[in-house]
């Protein structure tokens, strides 16, 4: 993704979703997801949980995490941009929680209408293929 963050806003639309990693750390290997409302106005779910995020804070933002993709709202419709608007405005306030309402299950649910996480539900099944091949593992050892 390009680095002059000014010609990135500029490319948004509302409903539009910037997906960010962090630069450092470990959490660096997740996609993070802001939603952008227009007039340099975005929403996101942080560790606080929604809440609007204006331009100075985006900007700040943008000193942890670098924008890798934008992911276009699906319809170019205005009453179906509205609706996806309002479905993010709906959840000002509701608590983050990694598992159950993360940034991607918030930025899912304003594009789509589904509250999703494509990163909990292969991290679950990572983690259960991982059990069950111990399992396997250490059954083996008993025979």
């Amino acid at each position: 993704m390009e680095k002059n963050y000014f010609n990135l806003i500029q490319s948004l639309k509302p409903a539009d979703v910037i997906i960010a990693k962090k630069k450092t750390g470990l959490s660096s290997i997740l996609d993070h997801y802001i939603v952008y409302l227009g007039n340099n106005e975005f929403i996101g779910n942080l560790k606080g949980g929604v809440k609007y995020i204006y331009y100075s804070e985006f900007l700040e933002l943008l000193r942890e995490y670098r924008p890798v993709k934008v992911r276009k709202f699906p319809i170019n419709n205005p009453y179906e941009i509205e609706q996806a608007i309002t479905r993010a405005e709906q959840k000002i306030g509701q608590k983050y929680s990694f598992l159950g309402f993360n940034c991607e299950h918030f930025a899912n649910w304003v594009q789509y209408g589904k509250q999703t996480s494509n990163q909990v539900t292969n991290g679950i099944v990572l983690l259960i293929s991982i059990l069950f091949l111990q399992l396997i593992i250490s059954s083996n050892g008993k025979r």
